[in-house]
């Protein structure tokens, strides 16, 4: 059993949901869950565990929401190491610590798709993420999104290297892709037209 799988079977005192890019989708997804009246609660404590290992070491702080949110369309699926590239190469630039979780979180995901079919499970997971120690940081990926979307979260405590970083990492995507911003407090969907 792995340290990931001791925590999303522990039952939660206090349950509260960490900002995602995708939590609306998750709600909806959480909310159809069907079955044994245990799986109702079980099933939500361990989604908000996963979000938690998943996002955890990218672009939000415990319970901060990102201050910006955008997301864009990959040309395909294939794309996804050229986007992680990309991102490191950021990252570096910036002096940054990267991390990349996207084949641990696709192991997760399996592992909860095997119990509950509702748990949305790509071709190809992204889970990446990079911080400045607490001044900046980001947090990408593609859970509860078509593989091919990408959504990425900024944050930071230093509100003024935040946004230069922010404004500087969007203006580089947006040379590479169609950079769509979030709207605040909205949470990311699924682009229907990624042209």
């Amino acid at each position: 059993m792995t340290a990931f799988h001791a925590i999303v079977k522990k039952p939660a005192v206090h349950q509260t949901t960490p900002f995602l890019p995708f939590v609306p989708l998750w709600y909806h997804l959480l909310n159809q869950t069907r079955g044994h009246p245990h799986d109702m609660i079980s099933f939500p404590i361990r989604t908000v565990a996963l979000a938690i290992a998943i996002l955890g070491v990218g672009g939000c702080a415990e319970g901060k929401q990102p201050f910006r949110m955008v997301q864009f369309c990959l040309e395909h699926a294939g794309e996804i190491t050229a986007f992680t590239t990309f991102m490191r190469e950021i990252s570096d630039e910036h002096q940054m610590r990267f991390y990349d979780r996207s084949k641990d979180t696709y192991q997760e995901l399996t592992s909860l798709a095997a119990d509950n079919e509702k748990v949305p499970l790509n071709d190809q997971t992204v889970n990446i993420g990079a911080r400045h120690g607490d001044d900046f940081s980001f947090g990408a990926g593609n859970l509860g999104m078509p593989t091919d979307q990408i959504v990425i979260g900024f944050n930071g405590d230093d509100l003024k290297a935040a946004h230069a970083f922010a404004d500087a990492t969007v203006e580089k995507l947006s040379g590479r892709w169609k950079v769509k911003e979030v709207a605040s407090g909205k949470g990311a969907f699924p682009l229907t037209n990624c042209d």
